[in-house]
């Protein structure tokens, strides 16, 4: 039982918000990927390292914010976002719809973002969609795309072992 004197800790912490708002599911029952909105900070980094020539010299470097402006519309527009129908790639400036039935398999570069084989021939990039991403993957696309990871052992119970003392030899 807590003093009158102690405080309770707060239930939500002001300074930090939702732990990952790109993780919930869309309401429509689709899921979302997207980069890391945390590559933004990176983007202000540019946009600092950008604003000294622009600076020194406006009419000449203006065009460099230009730089950091598209970095930040890169990182807010990208997106790839599956259902159980199939996936909608968004890239810069253009979106690519898929369904399904057209997938032939999904492939992960060494580094970078994933892309869809089409059974037609070609592949589609996946924006946001990383090897660590399959499991929820798997489940957005209603089992269109299988789960790679195995299940999780069960555990193990005193039933399950084999009595230990019974294979000792007895004490003489």
């Amino acid at each position: 039982m807590s003093s009158p004197q102690q405080s309770e800790p707060p239930r939500t912490v002001s300074h930090t918000g939702d732990p990952a708002p790109d993780r919930s599911p869309a309401p429509d029952g689709a899921e979302v990927f997207r980069i890391d909105p945390l590559t933004l900070a990176a983007v202000a980094l540019l946009l600092f390292g950008a604003s000294f020539p622009v600076a020194g010299a406006p009419l000449l470097f203006f065009w460099v914010l230009a730089i950091p402006a598209f970095a930040a519309y890169w990182v807010l527009r990208v997106r790839t976002t599956v259902d159980g129908r199939g996936l909608v790639a968004r890239r810069p400036f253009t979106t690519t719809t898929v369904a399904w039935s057209d997938v032939a398999g999904i492939t992960f570069p060494r580094f970078g973002f994933g892309k869809a084989a089409l059974t037609g021939g070609g592949t589609v990039p996946l924006p946001g969609v990383t090897v660590d991403d399959l499991a929820r993957l798997s489940a957005a696309s209603g089992g269109a795309v299988p789960d790679p990871t195995p299940p999780a052992p069960e555990p193990e119970t005193d039933t399950d072992r084999p009595d230990s003392r019974a294979d000792r030899p007895a004490d003489q």
